[in-house]
């Protein structure tokens, strides 16, 4: 069954996902700066900083407290196994640490210097992140449709049913 309390939190969670999601298509139909001076004054690179933020965003959503019934459902429906190997090692070769860098830098300018380690966090790490960004699709997904499917037994009505 699924509760109230799952189905807001569950929206809550993709509602994180969707901003980062918004946020990569930017960035990656901006174009590629292939200059390394000026490479970080980019369109396509503030968007990856934004982008990166976000997920920032949705790993702390991901994580908190207010959560844990729901990623309690998500773990009983899917299969989070890949997602739960990239947080795990991106908090042990510190990808993760970079990501929060990249949201303090891009968020909280009063106290971050121009060349920050936020800045540069996202410099190398387009691969990880972008696991990381479909590993969460994957999940959500996945969890989306299950919630819809278990709701259709029970005869609830969705906006995208025809």
């Amino acid at each position: 069954m699924v509760t109230d309390e799952i189905r807001i939190g569950m929206a809550n969670l993709h509602d994180a996902f969707l901003n980062c999601s918004l946020l990569r298509r930017s960035m990656e139909s901006a174009p590629l700066c292939k200059d390394a001076d000026t490479f970080h004054m980019s369109d396509r690179a503030r968007y990856e900083r934004l982008w990166v933020a976000s997920l920032a965003v949705l790993i702390e959503a991901w994580r908190s407290g207010q959560m844990i019934p729901v990623v309690s459902h998500i773990r009983q429906n899917t299969d989070i196994g890949k997602l739960t190997q990239l947080l795990r090692g991106g908090e042990k070769d510190g990808s993760i640490a970079q990501i929060r860098e990249t949201r303090h830098y891009m968020f909280h300018r009063d106290k971050r210097e121009y060349w920050d380690d936020g800045r540069l966090g996202p410099v190398g790490n387009l691969k990880y992140n972008m696991e990381l960004h479909d590993a969460f699709s994957h999940v959500l997904l996945n969890t989306m449709r299950c919630v819809m499917e278990c709701d259709k037994m029970l005869g609830i009505a969705h906006a995208t049913d025809g």
